[in-house]
């Protein structure tokens, strides 16, 4: 069974009774514990779960930390139980991901990204000016690639 939660103020409590009301409840409030920009290049972010993640292996695990690198998805996460652990989550996931090793591999990351993406184009373009049709599948990834933007 899942246990669903609110915050009242910094402090979690546990629902009784109705899922669609907690749900109605859980949209309406602030969820956000801290966030933080870091370089324009990660995103930190801390926010209250609702649910229990610790699924009925001890304490109410309920607050999350992850890290958004630009251009990517959550790379990075951490879970805790309490606002003052998700505070001290927060601030250390800021400390870690601005931290070389990191930063390095975002940028390799997106040099990487950048390189595939001109490599598929190169391809494409070779093909084009040799007059070689492109497969099916290439037509689908130019489609999505040309709806996302790129």
């Amino acid at each position: 069974m899942i246990d669903y939660y609110e915050l009242i103020g910094q402090t979690p409590v546990r629902v009784e009774g109705d899922v669609l009301e907690w749900a109605r409840r859980y949209e309406a409030m602030d969820r956000r514990v801290a966030h933080t920009v870091l370089f324009d290049m990660c995103r930190v972010s801390t926010v209250f779960l609702g649910l229990d993640h610790s699924w009925g292996g001890g304490p109410p695990v309920l607050f999350e930390t992850m890290a958004f690198w630009r251009g990517g998805h959550g790379e990075e996460q951490m879970r805790c139980c309490t606002w003052l652990e998700a505070q001290q989550q927060h601030a250390q996931m800021c400390a870690e991901v601005v931290r070389p090793a990191y930063v390095l591999a975002y940028i390799g990351r997106t040099l990487r990204n950048a390189f595939n993406r001109a490599l598929i184009d190169l391809v494409r373009r070779w093909k084009e000016l040799r007059g070689v049709e492109l497969t099916d599948m290439e037509k689908l990834v130019q489609s999505m690639e040309e709806r996302e933007g790129w």
